[in-house]
C-alpha cells in the first residue's frame, strides 16, 4: 500500500443547481484542490427526488428549507471531484421515506458511497467503505439535531426496523435547583413528569417516546451529555470500520452550540465524544451544520478534529418548489401568506424575519463569513503529517448565484485563517497563514 494520501474534508453541500457551467477563475481553483486529492468528502446535505415521486409527501416538520435536488447532482458532485458522502441530518426525512429512498437510488446509480441513513438503524449506523489505490477508507455518519421519527429504528427478531437517520441523542445534567424550575416549568405546561432515580423525564401528554430526559448531579449549571446507548453504538462501528479500513472517517451533523460561548463553539458534549471516537479508531472527525459557519480544528493523538468546516455550498434557496408549512412558519406575513405565493415570495419572507436572541444574530453571523476546505496528508493511517487549509467563500446575491463556493481572496483568506487560529486556540490548536492558505502546525 502506498503511502502520502490525502483527504479533502469539507463541510455541507446544499446543491440544487449545475456546478459545471461554472468558469470563475477561483471556483475552478477549489475545485481542482478536491480531484487531486486521493479522496475528497462532502456532507450531503439535501435530498433527490422528484416531487411527485413514489412516496415523496412533505413532511410535517424540516430542517427549515424541505430540501430537494435534481438526479444531476450526483453526476455534479463527481465531476467536482468528491468520493464519499455522509447523509444523516434534521434533512434526511424532509420528504419522508420516498424522498429517502430515492436518494439512495441516486447515489448508487452514480456510485458515490454513503453513510448516515439506512433501511434501519443497522443500516444506518453502518460504515460505507470506499477503495482506493491508496488504502481502503470507512466513513461514519450520524446526526444529534433531528425529530424523534427520523432516528431509523433497529429490528428485532420479530418486527422489522425503521428507514431513518443514525442518531446521537444527548440529555442534560442539572443541579438541584435548575431541575425544580424545570419541574415548575413542566408541571404548569401539563407535561407528565416521570423520576427514575436521579433521572427525571418529561412529555407532552400523550406523546410519550418524546422524552426530554435530564439527570440530577451535584455541580451547578446544565451540561449537555451524549446518550449512552447511541455512544456505545456508534463506537462499535468505529472499532468494526477500523478493522476493515485502512482511514476511518466520523462524521456528525449537529446543530447544537455552547449557549454561554455561541454559536461558533460546539456544545460541551461534542468534544469529549469527538475524543472517544479517535480513541476508538477514527483517523479524521468532522462536526458540522452550526452554519456558524465556522467553528475550531483539534489535533488529538496526531489525528485531526474539525468541529464545523463552514457551509461548502448554500443552495437552499433556489429549490423549485416548497409545502404548504413553509409558507404559513410563524413570523411570515405579507405575500408569503398569499394562496398564490410562490417560493420567492417564501425566501423574502424568510429574509425579512428579525434575528433570534439565542444565538446571538442567528446563522451566519461570525466576524469572519467563511468556510475552509481543510487537506490532511498521512504517511501512514494514523501518522497526520499536514493539515493545509484552504479558506472559501460563497456568492450571496443574486440569489440565482448565490451559494456557489470558491477560494477567497488573500485579505479575506487572511482574516479567515487568523478567525479559525482564534477559534482553535482553546483546543491547544495553532495555524498560521502562509501563502494564502492555513498550515496547522504539528
Amino acid at each position: 500500500m502506498e503511502t502520502n494520501f490525502t483527504l479533502a474534508v469539507t463541510g455541507d453541500a446544499i446543491i440544487n443547481r449545475r456546478l459545471s457551467v461554472h468558469s470563475d477563475e477561483r471556483f475552478l481553483s477549489l475545485i481542482n484542490i478536491l480531484r487531486q486529492a486521493d479522496v475528497a468528502y462532502t456532507h450531503l446535505e439535501t435530498l433527490i427526488h422528484d416531487y411527485d415521486g413514489p412516496e415523496v409527501y412533505p413532511a410535517a416538520e424540516a430542517g427549515w428549507t424541505w430540501m430537494r435536488s435534481p438526479r444531476f447532482v450526483v453526476d455534479e458532485l463527481k465531476w467536482a471531484g468528491f468520493d464519499i458522502v455522509s447523509h444523516a441530518s434534521n434533512h434526511s426525512l424532509d420528504y419522508s421515506y420516498g424522498g429517502l429512498m430515492s436518494t439512495w437510488q441516486a447515489l448508487r446509480e452514480a456510485g458515490l458511497p454513503w453513510a448516515g441513513t439506512g433501511m434501519n438503524l443497522g443500516e444506518a449506523r453502518e460504515p460505507a467503505y470506499l477503495d482506493t489505490g491508496k488504502g481502503r477508507v470507512a466513513l461514519i455518519s450520524m446526526c444529534s439535531s433531528f425529530m424523534g421519527w427520523a432516528k431509523a429504528g433497529e429490528t428485532r427478531r420479530d418486527m422489522k426496523g425503521r428507514p431513518g437517520l443514525n442518531p446521537l441523542r444527548f440529555y442534560y445534567q442539572v443541579d438541584a435547583k435548575t431541575l425544580e424550575s424545570i419541574k415548575q416549568l413542566a408541571h404548569n405546561m401539563g407535561w407528565w413528569i416521570t423520576q427514575v432515580g436521579k433521572t427525571w423525564l418529561f412529555n407532552p401528554a400523550g406523546l410519550h417516546n418524546a422524552v426530554n430526559r435530564f439527570e440530577e448531579i451535584n455541580e451547578p449549571g446544565i451540561t449537555p451529555v451524549a446518550d449512552e446507548e447511541d455512544v456505545r453504538g456508534n463506537l462499535n462501528s468505529i472499532k468494526d470500520a477500523k478493522r476493515q479500513a485502512d482511514y476511518v472517517m466520523v462524521h456528525i451533523h449537529s446543530h447544537e452550540w455552547d449557549p454561554d460561548k455561541g454559536l461558533s463553539v460546539p456544545a460541551k458534549f461534542l468534544p469529549p465524544f469527538a475524543r472517544a471516537c479517535i480513541d476508538a479508531g477514527a483517523d479524521v472527525f468532522v462536526a458540522q451544520g452550526s452554519h456558524s459557519p465556522l467553528r475550531g480544528i483539534e489535533i488529538y493523538r496526531n489525528r485531526p478534529i474539525f468541529y464545523d468546516p463552514g457551509d461548502f455550498m448554500r443552495m437552499s434557496n433556489t429549490v423549485k418548489k416548497l409545502p404548504s408549512d413553509y409558507y404559513w412558519r410563524a413570523g411570515y406575513g405579507g405575500e408569503a401568506r398569499r394562496w398564490e405565493a410562490t417560493p420567492a415570495d417564501a425566501f423574502d419572507a424568510r429574509e425579512e424575519l428579525p434575528p433570534p436572541s439565542s444565538p446571538a444574530g442567528g446563522y451566519i453571523t461570525a466576524r469572519v463569513p467563511a468556510s475552509i476546505v481543510g487537506v490532511c496528508s498521512f504517511a501512514e493511517p494514523g501518522r497526520l503529517t499536514q493539515l493545509k487549509i484552504h479558506p472559501v467563500v460563497w456568492a450571496v446575491k443574486p440569489r440565482s448565484q448565490g451559494g456557489l463556493p470558491r477560494l477567497a481572496d488573500p485579505e479575506t483568506a487572511r482574516k479567515a485563517i487568523e478567525y479559525l487560529n482564534e477559534l482553535s486556540a482553546p483546543f491547544g490548536t495553532t495555524i498560521e497563514f502562509k501563502d494564502g492558505v492555513g498550515l496547522v502546525k504539528m
